[in-house]
């Protein structure tokens, strides 16, 4: 996923119902229920994640050596529609994998050395740690090139009509403080600048290489995203985020430099294609994209994920299924509204790829881990782990939020009446401790405003905790008017 969202979580962290929209198969897939074949019970536990997490479509596939062996497809499209496998979604971080599979093309092609430093490629990166550090092209494949989470935060998910442009995006990175070199430090600013490599090195528009070098050998092509023209082209509708509990399809921008760190998508039967590339060397029928050897590199993992047994590669995490000890090379991703996964198992030689229309930031586990880990361990032909628990961090954050906000509101209200009584006589001056009350909810109205501000910027916030950022702004301007509203009844009051 853009990195962003891990380290936004974590920024978020402080701040403290619907049903699912209706999931009618629009495939022929077994019933739920009707079976207990393997792909029965996936089917039947993608109906119990989309009624736990009000997932409104979903869309997944087993893929092996030969294609898909098997797909289903769920609920209603941001318009309304039947899912189905020529849906069109985001893939998020997803996206991450498939730019590092171009860049090793390149590399295969001499184009690119993995062990030059950024600086070669990318001038305006030069001052970016100044003498102590000089990061590498493969620093930046396995996020341990010294890049701080935080540096994605004005860089990333920018839509518009600039959003193509990666020289200012590359310049506010190289003037990021830099944190600590070699070890991983998952932010989408590292695949920023490899998209700005790509280009810079093949001589073409990025959607362009990425078409020419990975999607349409892979037989990606014409139903990948690439761009916001082709999100429109495709039919790419908005994604659902929740606004106080409820998914709303409000999700729906595109950054078109975004495509090589998280705003890549296409329909279920690309993302299929592309782990059909994974699972067989990097070749496509008689089409060698990627040498093997490269790609057996770039599933390898070698720098320890922190606060996980997984450890990076080029592109890829590597890891065991939790209660099963089955080998796993996987990426999770999403976007405001999108959320998508891959999860190889290299000795089964298959792999599931889910593709999602709803996205939370706060929801995160329940959203992508529940459900990926979940339909790995079916197709390991093993026992579902636990789900996790649904998470009260997002309806504490946005229902204090909006109850502050609107104690505040009705705080206004009625300081604005007592102001009007004292002009009439008709109110004794308000008491010393209700002011104080009211000065200490609307100061830390006013501070977690400014805090969320400053942390993690008003575009960052509002693109991924749109509800939570409204009910916390609306607070913070309201804190002041209340106890200010009581301080001038006091003074009319000592007065009079």
């Amino acid at each position: 996923m853009p990195g962003t969202p891990k380290a936004l979580t974590a920024a978020t962290a402080t701040l403290l119902a619907a049903t699912v929209t209706a999931t009618t198969p629009a495939l022929a897939a077994p019933t739920p229920g009707s079976g207990d074949t393997p792909y029965a019970r996936m089917d039947a536990y993608v109906h119990e994640h989309m009624a736990a997490v009000d997932a409104p479509g979903l869309a997944y596939a087993v893929v092996g050596p030969d294609g898909v062996e098997h797909r289903s497809a769920f609920g209603e499209d941001g318009a309304g529609e039947p899912v189905t496998e020529h849906t069109p979604f985001l893939w998020g971080s997803v996206a991450k994998p498939v730019t590092a599979t171009a860049v090793l093309v390149l590399a295969d092609e001499g184009r690119i050395e993995l062990d030059a430093p950024v600086r070669r490629y990318l001038p305006a990166f030069g001052e970016f740690g100044g003498d102590e550090i000089d990061p590498t092209v493969r620093d930046l494949l396995t996020q341990s090139a010294g890049i701080r989470p935080e540096a994605a935060y004005e860089v990333s998910d920018v839509y518009g009509a600039h959003s193509a442009e990666f020289g200012p995006r590359v310049e506010r990175i190289a003037a990021s403080a830099p944190g600590p070199y070699g070890e991983h430090a998952y932010s989408s600013a590292n695949y920023l600048l490899l998209g700005a490599i790509i280009e810079e090195r093949s001589g073409q528009d990025l959607s362009a290489f990425l078409h020419d070098a990975v999607l349409d050998p892979a037989g990606m092509g014409e139903t990948a995203i690439t761009s916001a023209e082709e999100a429109r082209d495709l039919g790419l509708e908005a994604g659902h985020q929740p606004l106080w509990g409820v998914p709303a399809p409000i999700a729906d921008g595109v950054d078109d430099a975004g495509v090589s760190y998280g705003y890549l998508g296409g329909d279920l039967t690309a993302l299929s294609s592309f782990a059909e590339l994974q699972l067989n060397g990097g070749r496509v029928g008689g089409t060698q994209v990627i040498e093997e050897d490269t790609l057996a590199e770039a599933h390898t993992g070698v720098r320890p994920v922190p606060g996980s047994a997984s450890r990076y590669g080029l592109g890829w995490r590597e890891g065991e299924l939790p209660g099963t000890g089955t080998p796993a090379v996987y990426h999770f991703g999403a976007t405001p509204g999108h959320s998508a996964l891959v999860i190889m198992l290299p000795e089964r030689e298959r792999a599931v790829v889910v593709l999602q229309n709803a996205y939370s930031l706060l929801q995160d586990a329940q959203l992508l881990e529940g459900v990926g880990l979940g339909m790995a361990a079916l197709l390991a032909e093993g026992d579902p782990p636990e789900r996790p628990g649904a998470s009260l961090l997002y309806p504490a954050a946005v229902w204090g939020a909006t109850a502050a906000a609107l104690a505040l509101a009705a705080g206004t209200v009625l300081g604005v009446r007592m102001n009007l009584a004292r002009r009439l006589a008709a109110r004794p001056r308000p008491r010393l401790g209700g002011t104080l009350a009211w000065a200490l909810i609307g100061g830390a109205a006013v501070a977690t405003a400014g805090w969320l501000l400053l942390s993690v910027g008003p575009h960052m916030a509002m693109t991924w905790l749109p509800d939570i950022t409204v009910a916390v702004l609306v607070a913070g301007a309201l804190g002041v008017f209340p106890a200010l509203l009581r301080v001038i009844a006091a003074r009319r009051g000592r007065t009079r």
